[in-house]
């Protein structure tokens, strides 16, 4: 055998070994075993076929660098342009908090707002929201993953998140403004926000749609209309853990979805008194105290798209982030939206609508809603889900694809998936050899209750 075919045999066989061996430390044993017997397949047939055809190795591998780089190439080359998601300024209106069912769920029948949403607002979903309340509570006992040690984990950190989020609007400084240029005040909201812990921090214009039409998530201020007269919105994300996400519907994903959104209202917080302190108002939006729609704020900034499941889908970490905003009158530069392929894949893969527990997910087309096309979820039976379950969901955000970790092998895919429909066809397919459709659920940390 030329040594040049000995070489290239063991480079494609180290390349995927290092995918087995990355799969195994992912803890996808499924992805691991595939990759070590394709490896093992490639290896013996390479080796044989170079024994039985010794004096024709050096053709046989320029024929496979040029068939190999020849196939890289078209699944790398950029056409069929991904469609970005549509969306009709025009048509666009302002959404009221009040319909949000986390807001509903805050409503009980002996108070006047409760009186008021079901019988001027919204009276068909009386008995569906009522049937609700005499459910188990998220993070109390009584929902099918319940437990008296586990559920308290992230039934504290919501509530510890509910103590001090009153401090998302600072008010702004009486000791006059500091002037910025829009370049270095960009700088330094963004490299504040990293450095407290954000993973990608985005800036968009602050539009009319973006912003709540109405208060409806706390009592005191319930029905107020919102009249938030900043101009610019930061919008900044959270990576969550991908084993504990693994772990849902159980405690430890609810867990690590509270953590996130506590390390997020950390974050929005200090960035809004920081602002305040240089004399602008400031406003941060976080878990219990929004005026803004997070998702549409980020898929405007370009911190992601928005894919099937109803949730930003990130080049980088597909759904698996948590998001926070913090609106202001400085201004600053704004971001683009990204367009890297995320509908028209999200359009061929379904698996989180497969998957969901509720069938809240469509496997329908997009539809326009408020002047955007988009698929919409049911957040009514995804919400019922959560309570029968006693936890939170994220089975959509684990079977994901692009929910991946950050790792070479899988930024290759997300790269490929990028460039064309083709490339995008082929990843999907393999996604399903080596991970199959269904969610793999991963062991609990340590630290929680042991099954």
């Amino acid at each position: 055998m030329h040594i040049t075919y000995v070489i290239t045999g063991l480079l494609c066989s180290l390349f995927l070994l290092g995918f087995a061996l990355t799969s195994y430390q992912e803890q996808e044993k499924r992805a691991s075993a595939v990759a070590l017997i394709i490896t093992t397949g490639f290896a013996v047939i390479w080796f044989v076929a170079g024994h039985l055809y010794a004096p024709a190795t050096v053709h046989i591998t320029i024929a496979f660098w040029v068939s190999l780089l020849a196939g890289f190439g078209l699944l790398a080359w950029p056409y069929g342009r991904p469609e970005p998601l549509e969306i009709d300024r025009s048509a666009t209106e302002r959404y009221d908090e009040r319909h949000v069912i986390f807001g509903r769920m805050e409503l009980e029948p002996d108070q006047p707002q409760y009186a008021k949403y079901y019988s001027e607002l919204n009276p068909q979903v009386k008995g569906f929201d009522d049937h609700l309340r005499s459910m188990p509570r998220l993070g109390k006992l009584g929902g099918k993953y319940s437990h008296e040690l586990d559920s308290p984990y992230f039934d504290a950190l919501f509530e510890f998140i509910a103590k001090y989020n009153h401090l998302a609007d600072p008010g702004s400084s009486t000791t006059g403004r500091i002037d910025l240029s829009q370049a270095e005040a960009t700088r330094r909201v963004k490299g504040f926000a990293k450095h407290l812990g954000a993973l990608d921090v985005r800036v968009t214009r602050l539009r009319d749609y973006h912003v709540y039409s109405h208060a409806g998530r706390r009592l005191h201020n319930w029905g107020e209309p919102n009249n938030l007269e900043h101009t610019h919105a930061v919008v900044f994300s959270s990576e969550m853990a991908h084993e504990m996400v693994h772990s849902t519907p159980r405690a430890p994903a609810a867990t690590e979805s509270a953590v996130q959104y506590m390390n997020l209202a950390n974050i929005g917080i200090a960035l809004a008194m920081y602002l305040s302190k240089l004399g602008y108002r400031a406003r941060a939006h976080i878990d219990g105290n929004y005026q803004v729609l997070a998702a549409a704020v980020a898929h405007d900034a370009g911190i992601g798209e928005l894919g099937r499941l109803g949730l930003i889908m990130t080049p980088g970490h597909g759904p698996r982030i948590r998001l926070a905003v913090v609106t202001t009158d400085l201004v600053l530069d704004e971001d683009a939206p990204v367009n890297f392929g995320v509908q028209h894949f999200c359009e061929i893969c379904k698996k989180c609508a497969h998957n969901c527990p509720s069938a809240s997910i469509e496997f329908n087309d997009r539809k326009k809603v408020r002047g955007v096309v988009k698929w919409q979820s049911q957040m009514e039976t995804c919400y019922k889900f959560w309570r029968t379950a006693g936890t939170d969901c994220a089975i959509c955000m684990a079977v994901c694809p692009y929910s991946k970790p950050h790792t070479f092998y899988h930024n290759l895919i997300r790269f490929l998936c990028t460039r064309n429909p083709l490339a995008r066809h082929i990843a999907l397919k393999m996604d399903d050899i080596f991970y199959s459709r269904m969610p793999r659920h991963s062991e609990k940390p340590d630290w929680f209750a042991r099954e």
